[in-house]
């Protein structure tokens, strides 16, 4: 009986879809939260927080207020409770309204664009990321589910985007997307389209945005060089490209607590520029590359770069997890922890044939060790995986005891468990997405569930 109720008031509701009824709320703004959802009922998403009593103060039918002790029942006085579908009728006409609290929230992550870069990158153009990137802003905005989740409270939730990453290898090789060594083209079909939007876009630096300490076996390419688009001028045009980014999303005041940066805390001239912030509740760790990226002296005309070990900046990135250990973390850099058969030499700075440059002063994670084999693994998860995911583990936000992470460079989906060898309950989640422009996949994004206070819920790969 009461299937067959419902199902003859949403006919009812149905029949009557070019009439509205909207509400004056208490402390909140109708058109803010209020959405006609395609089954005929308004679903009205609450900010976290809100007081349901008295939330109710005026109605009105079609824009013309209307006496609220003529709705049955009285809009204004009866109670509203989460989850539950309400119907108010009035002048013959039922409406019916879904009250949801604003507790979950959906990030996109995409990876490795390589703009214009060609087949042999898996490189998309410059108007497919265009498109890509619409698709992405505008998810669940015509009231169709992208994808559907199966975590309890949010089967019902039509996920719409509230933050984009993208974590790497934005374009070609050093910003010359546009010609320009400053990441034009990916920033005109990404990063402009989300500020006009309004949607937060992070993303982050891969090994083709800044210059590894070698591209190749030859020794001629070791240390960074100058040119427009090359050496250490790219990478501080790719860094000045992320943190103008950044800076533009902070002074927007779309986060709970704005961007900040982990720097070494010495003069060397080039810093990775490593960054956290907190959104919706949650905290998020962010890495240019990887957080063992090296920091270094610039050339001079006569002399070579200097690189210097990592340490500071992974000690001062310790002691923020350590003082911030309550807030459910989010971690991603560019490179997978798993993800490739090659995946240890990228952790161990190497080249195709373990060609590295090591740090001018002494690192406990192995920056500046020579002689290390090339692809080692046990000198991989030592040195630089056990420490990392150590330090990882003292933030909340785990799932399954796992703490959850993002990774690009490997151009195809993964998604394993990274488990210390010193400690087998350190364990990191790595979900590696694939490339846009990779032909031998279907999909090419994570869209992902969160929820405030608690971080990562759902992943679900699809394809925009």
């Amino acid at each position: 009986m009461k299937k067959t109720l419902m199902t003859f008031l949403l006919g009812i509701m149905a029949a009557g879809v070019s009439a509205q009824m909207t509400f004056t709320l208490n402390g909140v703004t109708y058109s803010d939260v209020a959405e006609r959802d395609s089954k005929g009922f308004t679903t009205v998403t609450l900010p976290a927080g809100t007081n349901l009593s008295g939330l109710i103060t005026a109605v009105s039918v079609d824009g013309t207020p209307v006496d609220a002790s003529q709705v049955t029942p009285n809009p204004t006085t009866t109670k509203i409770n989460y989850g539950e579908l309400k119907v108010f009728t009035y002048d013959n006409r039922a409406y019916g309204f879904l009250f949801e609290e604003d507790v979950w929230f959906c990030g996109v992550f995409f990876s490795d664009c390589h703009i214009n870069q060609g087949s042999g990158h898996d490189g998309t153009s410059a108007e497919d990321m265009s498109a890509i990137m619409t698709n992405i802003l505008n998810m669940g905005k015509d009231g169709t589910k992208k994808v559907s989740f199966t975590t309890a409270g949010a089967t019902n939730l039509i996920p719409k985007t509230s933050i984009v990453f993208c974590t790497g290898d934005l374009d070609q090789d050093k910003g010359n997307d546009d010609n320009d060594g400053k990441h034009t083209a990916f920033l005109n079909c990404t990063a402009e389209l989300a500020k006009a939007a309004g949607i937060p876009f992070i993303f982050i630096a891969g090994n083709h945005d800044f210059t590894p300490d070698y591209w190749t076996g030859q020794d001629g390419d070791a240390g960074v060089t100058y040119g427009s688009t090359g050496g250490a001028n790219a990478d501080a045009q790719t860094i000045s490209a992320i943190t103008s980014n950044n800076t533009y999303w902070n002074n927007a005041g779309v986060f709970d607590e704005n961007i900040t940066y982990f720097t070494s805390g010495n003069n060397y001239g080039f810093e990775p520029n490593h960054f956290t912030f907190k959104f919706k509740d949650v905290r998020f760790y962010c890495a240019n590359n990887y957080w063992f990226q090296k920091p270094y002296k610039k050339p001079g005309l006569l002399s070579s770069a200097t690189y210097y070990a990592p340490d500071p900046i992974v000690n001062n990135l310790n002691t923020f997890v350590e003082s911030h250990a309550d807030e459910a973390s989010v971690w991603m850099q560019h490179y997978p922890w798993l993800a490739g058969s090659d995946c240890n030499r990228w952790w161990l700075d190497q080249n195709d044939v373990g060609k590295y440059k090591t740090s001018s002063n002494s690192s406990a994670y192995g920056s500046g060790t020579s002689g290390i084999a090339y692809n080692d693994e046990t000198s991989a998860n030592t040195l630089k995986k056990d420490p990392l995911s150590a330090i990882m583990m003292k933030a909340a936000g785990k799932v399954g005891g796992k703490v959850q992470h993002f990774s690009g460079h490997y151009h195809r989906f993964d998604d394993r468990t990274y488990t210390s060898t010193v400690n087998g309950s350190n364990m990191v989640h790595d979900y590696t997405v694939a490339a846009p422009g990779n032909p031998s996949q279907s999909n090419n994004a994570f869209v992902v569930l969160f929820k405030r206070g608690e971080g990562v819920k759902e992943v679900i790969q699809t394809q925009f």
